[in-house]
């Protein structure tokens, strides 16, 4: 496959990850709203993911094999399950507490700039050079889900909460490129090939010891999850967590050996801002965006297509690699 068909590729299944990633977002904000609490949004979503990926994973018949990954390199997997799933979880549900949906999932777009500059202390090899252009790209990028923020923040009441919120999901968008990332080099240099379903799986069993200190957490304020809650998380597991987490996952795999398409890859959540939007209008009743949200979500997709023409022109000049893609 030529290096622009894998990119193409690899942004339809970025932009088809971010519509099913919206969910985390829309679903923490229900939940948040009817009171749930946020170790239980936290440590269910992934208790009900584990299930689901591996009844799949088991169906392609590579349970096995993921299982033995695993034991091979236990540490790896607990380690970056935990910060790039555990930790992820945990500071959005926080986060959904202070603020509603549309601003989690537009603060969590920092992601895009995190990963990029996260790259010389990830790759041990030339990945690790930050490309000036998408770095330059995702600010214009950011710069524009900022303008669609500032109507809503002069609407919002506690501008305390409001800092808060948006520092925890910074965290959370600085975890979550890190340890997909991470997971991946530290699979290529002890020579475990994982497919994105086996590396979801294996992620989601390494941060089960957050998971239980979470669900202690939970059942200690609040005692047992409510039905709605369980309901809620196991929606959020499936589609944000299988469909959209594998689809992500999958994309980033795609062109794992390129930083410009990564980066391209992970602006493409900034689709996420948009279906938010569109699903709290329609389940909350949220009233439609204005002038500062229309213009910056504007400048938003005038960035992610410079992205994207870049990053094509890029690939057109780079010999696809003998190296299979797992």
């Amino acid at each position: 496959m030529s290096e622009q068909r894998k990119v193409l590729k690899a942004i339809l299944w970025g932009i088809t990850a971010s519509l099913f990633l919206s969910s985390t977002f829309i679903i923490n904000s229900l939940i948040s709203g009817a009171g749930g609490h946020w170790a239980w949004t936290a440590a269910l979503r992934s208790l009900f993911l584990i299930p689901i990926l591996g009844l799949v994973v088991f169906l392609a018949g590579q349970l096995k094999s993921t299982l033995s990954a695993i034991r091979q390199a236990p540490v790896i997997f607990i380690k970056w399950g935990v910060i790039g799933f555990g930790c992820l979880y945990t500071l959005l549900a926080v986060a959904s507490l202070w603020s509603p949906g549309w601003m989690v999932a537009a603060t969590f777009q920092v992601n895009i700039l995190a990963g990029i500059l996260l790259a010389p202390l990830i790759y041990p090899d030339q990945r690790k050079v930050i490309p000036k252009k998408a770095l330059i790209i995702s600010i214009v990028i950011l710069s524009g889900v900022f303008i669609m923020q500032l109507e809503k923040l002069t609407q919002l009441h506690s501008l305390g909460n409001t800092i808060l919120s948006i520092l925890t999901v910074i965290a959370g968008a600085i975890v979550w490129p890190l340890g997909n990332r991470r997971l991946m080099v530290d699979l290529e240099q002890k020579g475990l090939h994982l497919d994105a379903l086996q590396r979801v799986l294996g992620m989601s069993i390494g941060c089960l010891p957050l998971l239980v200190i979470l669900s202690v957490i939970g059942f200690a304020k609040s005692g047992l999850p409510t039905l709605v809650q369980c309901e809620s998380s196991f929606l959020s597991a499936l589609f944000s967590g299988f469909l959209g987490g594998v689809g992500f996952y999958q994309a980033t795999q795609i062109v794992s050996k390129n930083t410009v398409a990564l980066a391209a890859i992970e602006a493409t959540q900034a689709f996420e801002i948009l279906f938010t939007l569109i699903g709290e209008m329609v389940l909350k009743g949220a009233g439609f965006p204005g002038v500062y949200a229309q213009i910056g979500f504007c400048v938003v997709l005038a960035g992610i297509s410079v992205h994207f023409r870049n990053t094509w022109k890029q690939a057109a000049y780079q010999p696809a690699p003998i190296e299979k893609t797992f």
